[in-house]
């Protein structure tokens, strides 16, 4: 066989090679990567809030379901709280005209969960259905490209009522937006819901006064 002939043997066989190693790579960032959730889930792979795509992801699934629910009014949104200060701020750009949620803001439409699996994203949203009934919906989300670019497919439904939004935004984000004083409030409720609230001093009982009854377990205020 010519050397020639063994020259372009070997150039096709490295072509190949190549090409396939492409292919794999694309399949791993694509199709083969295993799914991840935030907020995280236990037993799930986490995402960083500011790790791309998970912003794109989200403010455009954010943006799609406004504007085919509630076109042309205004976007109040609540981001879950693990978000940190660096990563609010790309989302705070990147959804403007639309504010973040104030303490007793209402309409307010909240980011539950967002699950990425490759090519394909879903986002969980709590939205003002009607009435002041808060809803749950799920927006589906494909077409990426090597993990970006992800478009909104369709929206899916869910037809059980929600518990109102709690604000969940950075408290100096609420200082900056709201005012100092709504800020304390939040902390306030934030720590009590947590039980890291600073005890208060008990004042001595009255000498044959009757004592309130300890509250049970069922009085108490549900977790977050």
């Amino acid at each position: 066989m010519h050397s020639g002939s063994m020259d372009r043997i070997g150039s096709s066989f490295i072509a190949a090679s190549l090409a396939a190693c492409a292919i794999g790579a694309a399949l791993s960032l694509v199709g083969c990567s295993a799914p991840r959730t935030w907020p995280s889930v236990s037993g799930d792979q986490g995402i960083s809030a500011d790790a791309p795509p998970l912003p794109q992801v989200v403010v455009t699934a954010l943006k799609h379901a406004h504007n085919e629910v509630a076109p042309g009014g205004a976007l109040v949104y609540n981001l879950p709280e693990e978000i940190n200060l660096a990563a609010f701020a790309t989302y705070e750009r990147e959804l403007a005209p639309g504010k973040p949620m104030c303490p007793g803001d209402s309409g307010v439409w909240t980011v539950r969960r967002a699950r990425i699996d490759g090519s394909r994203a879903q986002v969980d949203l709590e939205y003002p259905a009607r009435d002041g009934i808060y809803q749950t919906l799920t927006v589906h989300l494909q077409g990426a490209s090597g993990g970006f670019g992800y478009r909104a497919d369709y929206l899916q439904y869910w037809k059980v009522p929600v518990r109102d939004p709690i604000c969940q935004t950075p408290l100096p984000v609420v200082e900056r937006l709201c005012g100092a004083d709504a800020a304390a409030r939040l902390k306030a409720e934030r720590d009590a819901r947590r039980g890291t609230a600073p005890a208060a001093a008990a004042a001595p009982a009255a000498s044959g006064a009757p004592q309130a009854p300890a509250a049970t377990s069922g009085d108490a205020e549900p977790g977050k």
